[in-house]
């Protein structure tokens, strides 16, 4: 589970238009697992942005990974764009 952490002046968001389903399911979640639905929802979007930084710093590995031992001397590329 990742831990909350709660700071003076937190955002508040409110999610309109969720299907009643949805919401009854994630509250039947939420009990099973003795917390909230709001709690829940914090989870939630918690863990999304944790999952979101490490794709980012997944395909920047890569990238990295590529582009090692590459060099460009980018001096050629000046001169010819100043000779236009």
């Amino acid at each position: 589970m990742i831990a909350p952490c709660y700071h003076p002046g937190m955002a508040q968001v409110l999610v309109r238009n969720l299907d009643d389903a949805v919401v009854a399911r994630l509250k039947r979640i939420a009990e099973r697992e003795n917390m909230s639905l709001e709690q829940k929802f914090r989870d939630m979007a918690t863990r999304e942005v944790h999952l979101a930084e490490e794709r980012f710093e997944a395909v920047a590995a890569r990238v990295r990974e590529q582009l090692r031992g590459a060099t460009l001397d980018s001096t050629a590329l000046i001169r010819e764009d100043r000779d236009r």
